[in-house]
C-alpha cells in the first residue's frame, strides 16, 4: 500500500511538473513581431517624363502611319495603357490605341 502510495505521489508530482513545463516551452517557439507606428521608409519623388507637345491633337488614319511593335529595341519606353507608337515618316508618335489621335511627338 506504502509503495503505491508514493507510486501515486511521484506520479503526481511528475505530471504537475511537466504540465507547467510544456506551456512555457510552446510559449518559446512564438516569435513576437512588433510593428510600431513609426515605420522609417525613404520618401519617393514620383517624376513625370517630358515630352515634345509638337502636334497634340492631331488625328492619323490607320493607312497613313505604321504601328511599331519594337518600342523596346527602339530604346522607347513602354507605352502605358491603350497607347501605342505609330510611326509616320521619319517621327515617331505616341497615340491613343483606338483613336490613333497624338498624345506627343517622340521623335
Amino acid at each position: 500500500m506504502r509503495n503505491s502510495i508514493k507510486r501515486g505521489v511521484a506520479i503526481c508530482a511528475l505530471a504537475i511538473g511537466v504540465a507547467s513545463i510544456v506551456p512555457v516551452a510552446a510559449m518559446a517557439d512564438r516569435v513576437v513581431v512588433k510593428r510600431g507606428a513609426q515605420v522609417h521608409t525613404s520618401k519617393v519623388v514620383v517624376v513625370k517624363q517630358q515630352r515634345h507637345k509638337h502636334k497634340v491633337g492631331h488625328r492619323f488614319r490607320k493607312q497613313d502611319v505604321v504601328v511599331v511593335k519594337n518600342w523596346r529595341a527602339r530604346g522607347l519606353a513602354k507605352p502605358g495603357r491603350n497607347e501605342v507608337y505609330v510611326a509616320n515618316g521619319d517621327s515617331i508618335y505616341l497615340a491613343a490605341a483606338a483613336t490613333l489621335l497624338v498624345k506627343a511627338l517622340v521623335n
